[in-house]
């Protein structure tokens, strides 16, 4: 026997209203029975300092190994791109990604480093807004 479907409740009062306690960017819907999802990024300190944290680690790494693959200048040049936008890493998430991505390609034909490349991406990916 089919449930018959109940009709939704009225909303109360004529503010649907949307609740915030913290910060929102993108669309809003305040209509009757309207559904959004948002994320927000709460970028604690703890955050940004295990992503330093990974990058003087890989940094080190790379320094033992320079001259000895073609690959690692152009590494550290990365690393020095990537590090001072972790202070604001929701002005252009898209650059960021991109230099991440670079820094893992080259890092992938160094033997030994992909694995701290591959945490510098994870850790500093965590401090940037979904796309």
């Amino acid at each position: 026997m089919p449930i018959r479907r109940q009709p939704d409740p009225p909303p109360n009062g004529t503010n649907f209203g949307i609740i915030n306690t913290g910060h929102m960017t993108g669309p809003a819907q305040a209509a009757p029975f309207s559904q959004n999802a948002t994320q927000t990024n709460d970028i604690t300190n703890e955050a940004v300092g295990r992503a330093r944290e990974s990058i003087d680690h890989l940094r080190r790494r790379l320094e033992e190994l320079r001259g000895q693959y073609p690959e690692v200048d152009a590494a550290l040049r990365d690393l020095d791109m990537i590090a001072p936008r972790l202070d604001d890493p929701e002005r252009d998430p898209g650059t960021v990604r991109y230099m991440l991505q670079n820094l893992i390609e080259r890092c992938g034909g160094i033997p030994g480093v992909l694995a701290a490349a591959q945490l510098v991406q994870s850790t500093v990916m965590a401090l940037l807004p979904s796309s």
